[in-house]
């Protein structure tokens, strides 16, 4: 091993994080002048639903033209489908010469489903969409990228252990003579001898599988999430399910998170899989078990004499014993949150809650080492396994390493794991393949496993030098002039975990009546969890309300058969302590400390694993307005605010907003700024630069777009609780101004606003399919071909738990949104389905009508639609994901609408459509036929390039035959028709056009429009002005 030198120290910081704003004068010219301090999000031309289409504008959620024309509003047109095979699509879509679809790559892609993870196109859409194909011009590519035609909604336990035992000998008057026992101390004398008792028949654990991993069976869903949540369709790992259990830590990517303290506690010693923690620096990487290796070998040759790349079904086959046990493991920054509390770390606030025990199978990877050809490391010598990840971190892949003869050493079960909770590992724990340290911190678990190799040197990489390091408190910052020396001293890394236990009960917030009679007199069992590092067994848990001056002991309860090798605990374990309520009143901290098998015990004073805290105080409940007792924990769960733990001053941020000599900027200018090439945030209501920190942020630029040129409060509650003092020095080189007065007040509201109406309307939709926040999956069970480029589809939505059939619940006149997983992140798009309109017609399917635009050869956009060509490229069987119900309108009936939360009343309504934009006009149409007491008059002009390409024609004219007093309809089509006789206007949409067949603007009349760009913009808009219809007032679009 060469010698430590200055010079072979590394850098904590590979890339340059230089800050670059723009010349002054660029920030002058967007200062707030007449600049909007609110959003109007949901009228004609106007920004929409936050989670919806990026740049979407209301009323142009009908099918977008495949081409741009200055003409007019051509429609649904499409040129001669491209025939290329699909197979080569990386090939071609490198070379440019010939042009790559969806369809393409959706046909030679294999679909892979586990753990209710979805199936990801291994392509970015961009890649696509700016692809260079034959004759492209540069010119078109602004163009291009408004040209798919659906970027609009349309498409617009764990059980305790008994001991059956008689009681035999231990009759207490068979016992040796001394003080009679009060009835309480028997209690607890026979507690103290039935744990005396489990513990002395432990017997080894033989870790044998029990069963084979199962599949998505019936019992799936207790272990995993099954939905989407929305907070990831912007990122890659928008194909993950993620419980909605989980508390997240530093924003929507990566992923950082842990469940709540108490829940994670009540499911049990045997963590489900779904409210594991979860850490991670990176995207998570999209692999399969067919196709994944693991790289075996060495550095240098000859230490592994048979290097070789292993495939998952060799690891698996049997040929190598398969274990499994339960290993309890925690996050290195674990009760990370209450040393923020004292001194901000570089680590995120993690609580208590960030360790998980899991059922672990694998196997041993000294096998695999041997089988390797390991060479016998000579005792004069010290070799290290490496381990290394497929995920793609900022500076550079993540490995790390540890000594070989730890590895080695069959008592310490370091595994190879496939396994987890019977299941295949969840993407988020390292699917499909991950090493297991029992007794080690979670930052050397690593995950995604690609390479496991062995040197004579410790690794060198930046995560292992970097990360999950504790260096001396006087080292304050990574650019402290020794930070680098002692961050490569290897007595500062991190690797067996620290001696900890955790008060679970009571919780924090929870309260405990004192008003009913005999409550001073009763008892309350206050509960939590312990565990170890190194396999060393927990000897005792104890509870003081004293200070530490006296200590009670806790009772033990273990996991089923924790025992390995004779001496190794790997899993945690749950203790419980009764103590009298009026004791709690008098306590001015209820404390618990663990003692390991050597007699350590946790330390007093404040580090990432002293006693734990929970302060006890008498309020008045502001429900019963009777006393309480109401506990207090030291942090509260997540980032939220709380606990008896508070910062020091210096390190409480500004929250006042004074905007002083800084510049101010308005909401509606700050919208602007929302893309890649310029990012603005607001963060403590300054307004900031951020466009040059994407390159080289260590969360990836994924972890802030998402919040560029928002108006909310959530990336200042998230920065606060990842961030340090380097990474708010650099915060301050990008700071240009400061949010308006007006618009630190509509932010604050808007936010009190929107989670008020999202606990709304989860809270009414909570036994239907379609959620606001989640994305649920929906099975292709029939398709349609209407015409030509024109599909119906049907969808099964899942059964409720009681085996009932799902309801879809949506609103009249609102949309479902679907999301196709790509490479790099979801692409969302929002359809109107044309069935079930009416909730007697809610049967746990749905259906849309949906125009494919066909790749093409020489048309104006060859790849053609992005989901379209998705939905025309499925099979039976295959699923997509769907949320709702999103859009701004919905019609409550006869004649009354909901309209961003305004109410309307139109008694005439005029309705535009184009293309499949007619389908949010169809269910408005087929509510208000269907209800013969309801007596709103309507008038259709339904736009189009071609006859064949009106949709639902025959119904529609059919309901215009059968109620010619109430429903009015007329053609526009762009093509001169074959039917000469067909009724209908030859040309483009225009203001005669309405003039003639529209109801006249006046008081009760309203007008709805859904339809292409081009349409809503160039022809019914201008008209419609002209006509004296206002926008925001009588006009509306989808």
């Amino acid at each position: 091993m060469p010698a430590w030198t200055r010079q072979s120290l590394s850098t904590p910081w590979p890339r340059k994080h230089d800050v670059r704003l723009r010349a002054p004068d660029v920030y002058d010219a967007a200062l707030k002048a007449d600049g909007l301090d609110t959003l109007q999000r949901h009228r004609p031309l106007g920004v929409v639903d936050q989670y919806g289409e990026k740049n979407r504008k209301a009323g142009t959620n009908g099918v977008h033209e495949p081409y741009d024309s200055d003409d007019a509003p051509s429609v649904n047109g499409h040129a001669e489908q491209s025939d290329h095979v699909s197979g080569d699509w990386e090939e071609r879509l490198r070379g440019g010469a010939s042009c790559v679809s969806v369809r393409d790559v959706k046909k030679s892609s294999p679909e892979c489903n586990h753990a209710f993870a979805r199936y990801v196109l291994p392509v970015a859409e961009s890649a696509i969409k700016e692809q260079d194909w034959p004759g492209k011009k540069n010119s078109d590519h602004g163009d291009n990228a408004k040209v798919d035609g659906e970027h609009a909604a349309e498409d617009g336990a764990e059980k305790e252990r008994n001991d059956d035992d008689q009681e035999g000998d231990d009759d207490p008057q068979k016992q040796s003579q001394g003080p009679e026992l009060t009835e309480e101390q028997q209690a607890f004398l026979d507690q103290i001898i039935s744990e005396m008792r489990l513990v002395e028949y432990f017997k080894n654990n033989p870790a044998e599988p029990k069963d084979d991993l199962k599949l998505l069976d019936s019992d799936a869903l207790q272990q995993l999430e099954s939905r989407l949540s929305i907070d990831d369709q912007s990122t890659p790992d928008s194909w993950i399910p993620r419980s909605t259990g989980l508390l997240r830590l530093t924003g929507k990517h990566p992923m950082n998170a842990e469940p709540n303290l108490l829940e994670m506690y009540q499911a049990g010693l045997i963590t489900p899989t779904k409210l594991h923690y979860v850490r991670g620096h990176a995207a998570v990487p999209q692999l399969t078990w067919e196709t994944h290796t693991l790289s075996v070998f060495s550095e240098p040759e000859g230490l592994v004499s048979k290097p070789k790349d292993w495939t998952m079904d060799e690891l698996t086959s049997g040929d190598y014993k398969i274990i499994e046990i339960p290993v309890s493991f925690g996050c290195d920054g674990a009760r990370r949150k209450e040393m923020n509390m004292i001194k901000k770390t570089s680590g995120f606030n993690f609580s208590g809650a960030s360790v998980s025990t899991c059922l672990w199978r694998g196997v041993l990877v000294r096998d695999i080492l041997l089988a390797s050809g390991l060479q016998d490391q000579p005792d004069e010598e010290r070799w290290y396994l490496n381990f290394e990840g497929a995920d793609e971190p900022s500076e550079g892949p993540y490995s790390t390493s540890i000594p070989l003869m730890h590895a080695m050493n069959p008592a310490n079960d370091v595994m190879l794991v496939f396994g987890q909770n019977g299941r295949i590992l969840h993407p988020d724990h390292g699917y499909p393949l991950r090493i297991i340290i029992p007794g080690y911190v979670g930052g050397r678990q690593i995950k995604w496993l690609t390479k496991l190799w062995v040197t004579k040197e410790p690794n060198r990489s930046y995560y292992h030098i970097w990360d999950n390091r504790v260096v001396p408190s006087f080292i304050d910052s990574r650019d402290h002039p020794l930070a680098s020396a002692l961050f490569h001293h290897e007595s500062t890394a991190c690797y067996e975990q620290s001696l900890q236990s955790v008060i679970v009960k009571p919780e924090h917030g929870e309260r405990i009546s004192l008003a009913t009679k005999g409550s001073l007199g009763g008892t309350y069992t206050v509960e939590g969890y312990a565990f170890n590092g190194g396999g060393d067994r927990i000897d005792r848990v104890e509870l003081s309300l004293d200070g530490g001056k006296t200590w009670r002991w806790c009772i033990r309860r273990f996991t089923d058969a924790p025992l390995r090798h004779g001496e190794k605990y790997w899993a945690w374990l749950f203790w419980r302590c009764e103590v009298k309520v009026q004791e709690l009143l008098g306590a001015q901290e209820i404390s618990v400390r663990a003692q390991d098998c050597r007699k350590n015990y946790q330390p007093e004073h404040m580090t990432c694993n002293s006693w734990y805290r929970v302060r006890p105080n008498i309020v008045q409940d502001p429900d019963t307005m009777l006393p309480a007792v109401e506990f207090q924990h030291p942090v509260a769960p997540g980032n939220g605010e709380g606990g008896w733990m508070v910062p020091p001053k210096e390190q409480q941020p500004d929250q006042s907003g004074k905007a002083g000599d800084l510049k101010t900027f308005s909401l509606e200018e700050i919208a602007k700024h929302n893309n890649k090439d310029d990012a603005w945030i607001i963060i403590e209501n300054k307004v900031y630069d951020v466009t040059s920190v994407l390159g080289w942020h260590p969360g990836g630029a994924n972890a802030i777009l998402p919040y560029a040129g928002k108006a909310t409060v959530d990336v200042t509650n998230e920065y606060k609780g990842i961030h340090d003092a380097y990474a708010n020095g650099k915060k301050d080189e990008c700071l240009i101004g400061a949010l308006s007065e007006e618009g630190i007040k509509f932010m604050q509201d808007d936010a009190v606003r929107a989670a008020k109406e999202l606990a709304r309307v989860k809270e009414e939709r909570k036994d239907m399919a379609l959620q606001p926040d989640l994305f649920t999956q929906a099975k292709l069970i029939k398709r349609e071909e209407v015409s030509p480029d024109t599909r119906l589809y049907t969808f099964k939505l899942p059964n409720k738990s009681d085996g009932s059939h799902g309801l879809l619940g949506l609103p009249v006149g609102r949309h479902i949104q679907i999301s196709v997983h790509f490479k790099d992140q979801a692409v969302l798009r929002s359809y109107t389905p044309v069935r079930p309109v009416l909730p007697s017609e809610d049967d746990g399917t749905f259906d849309l009508l949906v125009k494919t635009y066909m790749p093409s050869v020489g048309g104006p956009f060859p790849p053609g639609g992005t989901i379209s060509n998705y939905l025309d490229c499925m099979d039976d069987g295959e699923e997509i994901d769907i949320r709702g119900p999103t859009g701004g309108i919905t019609y409550k009936g006869r004649g009354n609408f909901d309209i961003e939360g305004k109410h309307y009343h139109f008694d005439k309504i005029n309705l535009v459509a184009g293309g499949s934009g007619l389908t949010p006009h169809w269910q408005l149409i087929h509510a208000v036929l269907s209800d013969p007491n309801d007596h709103t008059c309507m008038s259709l002009l339904d736009s189009n390039k071609t006859f064949g390409d009106i949709l639902l024609r025959e119904e529609l004219q059919k309901y215009a035959d059968e109620n010619p007093d109430r429903f009015k309809i007329w053609h526009v089509l762009s093509t001169e028709p074959k039917d000469k006789e067909f009724k209908c206007t030859v040309g483009h949409l225009n203001k005669d056009i309405m003039s003639h067949h529209f109801h006249p603007a006046g008081e009760g009349t309203g007008t709805l429009l859904c339809g292409p760009p081009g349409l809503i913009e160039k022809g019914a808009l201008p008209a419609l002005r002209e006509l004296g219809f206002k926008e925001g007032e009588s006009v509306f679009g989808y």
